[in-house]
């Protein structure tokens, strides 16, 4: 497919690496895909909405899977198995629906995309437990505007000039829980794109019933992370919250005492 010549001399270098087994490195292989591309690595497919995403793959498919566990706590702050209920908000192409799977936790991807949405229906379409939901979630229910961005991961309420834009009637997760029959969450998984707090303010009464969350609170709303609020909002509810870089990515978590 077409890449640009430095990507092209980026995925030579990466056969190269993998030739000789330097740090682990694997082989990666980028295809044409009527959503994107398709990424072969270690036996394994993902599709994804830009080629340019075969980096995150380097060290293969299972690494990968390792570093989004430990990024979001799964094993340290958050137990799973296979009675484990996990609401995943901003699932993105539904890699981590494939580390519940490890567990046999049931995963409900939630990912308001439409380009990115369809990967992730691909991408779990081999999942028994896991299942994914084209819904925006927001602090109230309302008509918002969303702005795609798919390319570089970056879709969001906060991506204004970003991509094109569309009206979305956006829900809560005290809304989608009771309309999926969701009545505990042992983990809440969040990458908003900068909504963090908005996520967490409509969750409403359900936080009672959920034993962990973990939000990626990067750089992602106009340049400002959103730690400051996602704390107050988790201590407010009960939850003792740290905050974390684990590997390049900023993380708040609330576990409850």
């Amino acid at each position: 497919m077409h890449l640009p010549i430095k990507q092209r001399l980026k995925l030579i270098r990466q056969d190269i690496l993998a030739a000789t087994g330097f740090r682990g490195h694997k082989r990666v292989h980028v295809h044409p895909h009527p959503l994107g591309a398709q990424i072969d690595v270690e036996g394994d497919v993902v599709v994804v909405p830009s080629p340019l995403r075969w980096k995150l793959y380097r060290k293969g498919w299972h690494a990968r899977l390792d570093q989004l566990a430990a990024e979001y706590g799964v094993g340290r702050l958050a137990q799973l198995d296979e009675n484990s209920v996990i609401l995943d908000i901003g699932a993105n192409a539904g890699e981590f629906a494939h580390v519940a799977a490890r567990y046999g936790a049931r995963i409900f991807c939630v990912e308001p995309d439409p380009a990115v949405h369809a990967c992730l229906q691909e991408n779990i379409k081999g999942l028994a437990n896991a299942s994914a939901h084209d819904a925006l979630i927001w602090k109230e229910e309302a008509d918002i505007p969303f702005y795609s961005a798919p390319e570089r991961a970056d879709s969001s309420v906060f991506a204004e000039g970003a991509g094109p834009s569309q009206q979305r009637r956006a829900t809560t997760v005290e809304r989608f829980c009771t309309e999926h029959g969701i009545s505990d969450i042992d983990l809440l998984k969040c990458d908003a794109e900068g909504a963090e707090p908005e996520v967490l303010q409509g969750v409403g009464a359900m936080f009672a019933n959920i034993n962990a969350v973990a939000v990626d609170t990067g750089r992602e709303r106009r340049g400002e992370r959103t730690h400051e609020a996602c704390r107050r909002i988790l201590e407010a509810n009960g939850f003792s919250v740290s905050d974390e870089t684990v590997g390049k990515r900023l993380m708040t978590f609330g576990v409850r005492g």
